[in-house]
Order: C-alpha cells, then sequence, then structure tokens
C-alpha cells in the first residue's frame, strides 16, 4: 500500500511539472520577441535563457512520459528517457551523415600540382565577386594592383561573371590590366576594392595599393587597360560560390540544405593547352544538435523565430564567409609576394616634382595630392617639409582642396611660425575664392569651405589675429559662414573683443528662417561656440547671453540646453541666476539636470555639439 500511495504522488507530481512546463512553453512559443526584449538588459538575460529552454524540455519530458505509458513501471524512470532522447537523436544522426558524405564526396576531387615558386606572365582572374564600379572607375582591384605593382604578374585579366560560374570559354573577351611606361598616362580612376588579407593585424599605416599605383602613374608608368581573349592568358584562376546553402534560421525544417560549396580552380597553359593543376574546395554547413529539440533561432539583427538550432562546420575554411578565401590562395597556397613598400616619402617628392611643371593638373595628380594629406595623419608630427609642402600644393590653384587639408594644420606642431602663418594666408585666400551657390530649398553644397572650415579650426591661436579682418568679413557672408561656420569659433581666439561679432551671429541667426537649410543653425553654433570656447574671458557676454535665453533668442532644448549651460558655466555666471532664466524659459528642464550639466562645466566645460 505504501508503495502504491508513493507511485500514486509521483505520478500526479510529474503530471503536474508537465502541465507548469506546457503552460510555460506556450508564450515561449507564440511569443519568441519576448526574450529579444528581456536580453536588452543585463538583469533580464535569465530571463531571455529560460524561455529558450523551456520548450526543449518540455517536449522532452512530454516524449519522456508518453513512453513511459508502454514501459514497466519499475522501469519506467530510467529507461523511458534513454529511449526519448535516442529517438530525438536518429533524425540529427541521419541528417549530418549524409552531410558528412557529401562533404567527403565534394573535397575528393581536389588536387594541388602547382609550381612552386609560382610563376606567370599573363594571370587571369575569373570570380563570381562583384563590385559594383562607377562608369569612371578603373576595374583593377586591390589585388590587380598590388600584382602588377611587385612585378608578381606582367600582365592582369579580369573576368567577373554571375553566380553561376559556367565552364571556362578561352574565347571570351576578358578587361587586361599592365603597366607601361608612356610620356603621357590615360586617364583612371582608382578605389581600394576588394582588399586583401594579407596575413597579421591590420596596419592603417601600410600602403594603400591605389596610392601606390598613382605614384607610379605620376612617374610615366603607366596603367594600361586594354581588352583580350582569355586564351592568351599563361594562367587561369576561377573563383566560385559552386553551391548557396541557406543559412541557420531555417525554422522547424530538419532537413533545410545549409551547406554552402566554394571552389578555387587553377588552369596552366602547357603547349598550347590548358590542364587543371590546383583546385580546392571548402565547404560551410550549419549542422543539427545532437538532439532534435525546438528551440530559439536568430536571423538578422533582432528577428527570432522558433526552429533547431544548428551549429556551424567549417571544412577547408578559416571562417564563414560569402565566398571562397582569396587572400588565402593568392598569399598562403600560391605563395605570391604582394606587400608593397612603406612610407610616403615619394608620394611627396613625385608631388613637389608636379607642381614644378607648367602643364595642366590631370586627375591623378590631385588624388595624389589627397592621398599626401590623408598620410600626414599617420604621424603625430608633421615635419617642416610636409608643412611646406603642402602650403605648396594649396597655393596651387590647378589642384582641387584635398579633403584631408585639415590633417596640415592638426599635425604641425614643430612647424615655423612662417610656415604656418602662410598656412593660415592660403587658407583663408581660397575659402574666399570659392564660389558657394544656395540651392532652391536652402541647401548649400560647398564641401570644400567645410574641409577649409576645419583646416582653420586647427591652426595655432596665434596665427588667429592677422585674421580678424577675414573673420568679421567671413561673419557677414550668409552662405559662405553657413558652410565655413566652423571657421568662425575661431573668434574665440581673439578674446573678448570678438565678443559683439559672436553675439551678432547669435541674432543674425534668430533671424533666419529654420526651415531653409543650415542657415539657422550653423550661424548660431557658430557664435555660441565661439563663446563657450572663450571661458573665463566671456565674462562681459554673460549678462547679454542670459538677457538672450530671457528674449527666447537662446535654444534649450536638447542638445542646445547643455551647450547654453555649459558657456554660462564657462564664462563664470552665478549658477542660481543661471536657473532662473533657464527654468522661466524651459520648463522641460528639471533642477537635478539642471545641477549636473552646470557642475560638471565647472570642473569642465564641454563646447562640443
Amino acid at each position: 500500500m505504501v508503495h502504491m500511495a508513493a507511485a500514486t504522488v509521483q505520478r500526479w507530481t510529474f503530471r503536474a511539472v508537465l502541465l507548469v512546463l506546457g503552460l510555460a512553453a506556450i508564450p515561449c512559443l507564440l511569443f519568441p520577441q519576448m526574450a529579444i526584449v528581456a536580453a536588452m538588459s543585463i538583469v533580464g538575460i535569465p530571463i531571455a535563457i529560460l524561455m529558450a529552454l523551456i520548450p526543449p524540455v518540455f517536449l522532452f519530458v512530454l516524449l519522456t512520459w508518453a513512453i513511459s505509458f508502454r514501459i514497466p513501471a519499475r522501469l519506467a524512470w530510467l529507461t523511458s528517457p534513454l529511449i526519448a532522447a535516442a529517438l530525438l537523436a536518429v533524425p540529427p544522426f541521419l541528417i549530418n551523415r549524409s552531410m558528412d558524405q557529401t562533404t567527403t564526396a565534394l573535397v575528393s576531387g581536389d588536387h594541388d600540382q602547382v609550381l612552386r615558386p609560382f610563376q606567370t606572365g599573363t594571370l587571369a582572374v575569373r570570380s563570381d565577386q562583384s563590385v559594383f564600379w562607377t562608369k569612371t572607375q578603373t576595374h583593377c582591384d586591390d589585388f590587380c594592383m598590388r600584382a602588377l605593382l611587385t612585378g608578381s604578374v606582367q600582365r592582369i585579366m579580369v573576368l567577373d561573371y554571375d553566380k553561376d560560374m559556367p565552364e571556362v570559354d578561352f574565347s571570351a573577351t576578358a578587361r587586361t590590366f599592365h603597366m607601361e611606361h608612356r610620356a603621357s598616362c590615360p586617364l583612371v580612376e582608382l578605389i581600394d576594392a576588394r582588399l586583401l588579407d594579407l596575413g597579421g593585424p591590420r596596419d592603417f599605416k601600410a600602403p594603400k595599393a591605389s596610392e601606390r599605383m598613382r605614384i607610379e602613374i605620376a612617374k610615366g608608368n603607366c596603367l594600361i587597360e586594354a581588352e583580350a581573349p582569355l586564351s592568351e592568358a599563361d594562367t587561369v584562376v576561377s573563383t566560385r560560390q559552386v553551391k548557396r546553402g541557406l543559412d541557420d534560421y531555417q525554422g522547424l525544417d530538419p532537413t533545410a540544405d545549409t551547406m554552402s560549396v566554394y571552389r578555387i580552380s587553377v588552369q596552366s597553359k602547357v603547349g598550347g593547352r590548358f590542364s587543371e593543376v590546383y583546385r580546392s574546395t571548402s565547404v560551410a554547413s550549419y549542422r543539427l544538435l545532437p538532439l532534435l529539440l525546438p528551440s530559439y533561432v536568430t536571423g538578422y539583427q533582432f528577428d527570432i523565430r522558433i526552429g533547431f538550432p544548428r551549429l556551424l562546420r567549417l571544412t577547408h575554411l578559416d571562417r564563414f564567409g560569402p565566398r571562397p578565401d582569396w587572400s588565402g590562395f593568392v598569399v598562403h597556397a600560391l605563395g605570391m609576394k604582394l606587400a608593397l613598400p612603406a612610407g610616403s616619402a615619394d608620394a611627396a617628392v613625385v608631388l613637389a616634382a608636379k607642381l614644378g611643371q607648367p602643364q595642366p593638373i590631370d586627375a591623378v595628380t590631385n588624388s595624389l595630392a589627397e592621398d599626401f594629406f590623408s598620410r600626414l595623419g599617420d604621424n603625430r608630427t608633421a615635419s617642416q617639409d610636409d608643412i611646406d609642402l603642402a602650403v605648396a600644393v594649396l597655393n596651387d590653384r590647378r589642384l582641387d582642396i584635398p579633403r584631408h587639408v585639415y590633417m596640415a594644420a592638426s599635425h604641425a606642431k614643430d612647424a615655423t611660425p612662417q610656415s604656418m602663418a602662410r598656412l593660415a594666408e592660403v587658407l583663408f585666400a581660397r575659402l574666399f575664392e570659392l564660389d558657394i551657390k544656395v540651392g532652391k530649398v536652402g541647401n548649400i553644397d560647398a564641401r570644400q569651405a567645410g574641409d577649409l572650415a576645419l583646416a582653420i579650426q586647427h591652426l595655432p591661436d596665434d596665427v588667429i589675429p592677422a585674421h580678424r579682418a577675414d573673420l568679421e568679413r567671413l561673419a557677414r557672408d550668409m552662405p559662405r559662414r553657413v558652410a565655413a561656420y566652423r571657421a568662425l569659433t575661431r573668434l574665440s581666439a581673439l578674446g573678448a573683443d570678438a565678443i559683439p561679432t559672436m553675439l551678432y551671429l547669435i541674432d543674425d541667426a534668430a533671424l533666419q528662417p529654420r526651415d531653409k537649410g543650415n542657415f539657422w543653425q550653423h550661424s548660431y553654433l557658430a557664435g555660441v561656440l565661439g563663446l563657450c570656447q572663450l571661458g573665463e574671458r566671456g565674462a562681459p557676454a554673460v549678462e547679454p547671453f542670459l538677457g538672450r535665453i530671457r528674449a527666447g533668442t537662446i535654444p534649450l532644448y536638447a542638445s542646445y540646453g547643455d551647450l547654453a549651460i555649459n558657456t554660462l558655466a564657462g564664462m563664470g555666471a552665478d549658477k542660481e541666476r543661471t536657473w532662473q532664466a533657464v527654468s522661466a524659459k524651459d520648463q522641460t528642464i528639471g533642477r537635478g539636470r539642471f545641477d549636473s550639466v552646470f557642475d560638471r562645466a565647472k570642473r569642465k566645460i564641454d563646447c562640443d555639439y
């Protein structure tokens, strides 16, 4: 009797647990997004994990309970879970085994008969790795340029195709590239597309292939583009994705085909005939877990659903990607030496030589100037020669204004005062030479004005007083000041004498329509950022600034409020008087928020917007 009573209690306890799990599994199965919401907070992470575990645990316990009816009671507690696990393990075992057999068959034909060191005259590359080239860009990617620059090949042939790679058609016409010394080079537009991974940590100071190619072109070693039949190649390399499998976000379909297959093959010409000398097949497959139990599977961003979780297995792959490991193939399998010599001195020498020639400046030289300014940021301090060349570039009106022109000012720590004075002179001169046009809806497209303004913003304080007249002129040139408002923040270098101009900018901004481009915002920021940067030197502006808050001229919402409070705190305004003015005009700013911003500004003023 005692044993029967105990068995009855156990059965009802088991049923109660099963019922609780079943009820808990319902919202987990119907609303998986709740787990994502919970996981967004640290406190909710255990809840998200629990939600992912409840459905598989419930289904396993339910299956165990169903099996127990066919098993003698004495053996049920031991054998039922084992039988349930065995049943759930059969489908993954069979499906995963089938994938293993397919993988073995795919890689069985791989071979490597490439003669090393790898040498070839004309190398053709057939690839499905498309690049969205513009009409003006030269279709010579990172590998193409590196192979030519390092002398690894004499000519590159490029043939792109759609997703499904056809058999090699040696009569097909391919785009070709080679280098040739000429008195005048054809126009090219180079970009660093399909960057190679040469191994080791990425060094952002390392020379780019496009930079080195532009230097060679400027020297007269031209990049020549032509067309030729594929049959002219000595070696043809084909890369493709043979099969595109589904990802692991496949829901409740255990038989979903999740295998992706990649292949690289090499065909070499011997005696006028091509034969395959290399093939490498890589496989990425998402395999089912040992037990076929549903849980959460995640997709793009916050997408989540119920499905069978899978694990990624890579065969002949170091990492999963949308295409074969091209970098690993050319660098390691073929052993090609594609690293470029370091140093940017050549660019400066070639650029200086170009400036001394009377003929028109071409697009390559313009890009070379851009490379030079960009590379000034590689060193903490630009040399005196670099600054002198930067001034010479800016003084040559044949050249466009480089996007990274500010590098010359921000890194000129040890340049002579005379060099910095010349740099400031040419920056202001180029700014006023620009033709600033205003669109119909008030938009101003003047990227070069913004670049010059950023450079002026980085100039040292001691060169600014000589350009007070330029800053005053800029403050009253509406379209130009909107495009170059950052330059006007340097009014702070003039001290309290510039306060009237800064207040004028704030007042004039209030007269501008707020729905017309950036006329209001940039004019206002030019004035208030200058005042903020004055710090205690701006004490005479405290009362006028408070008066403008009371008059509603100073915006206090969002980040504008923090900027206004920082400006007043930095200028030494009284805290209570500031609070009275701010709270009277904008009641959404609480006292706690105000105190936090004001006290922090007294310790360290923040003039960023």
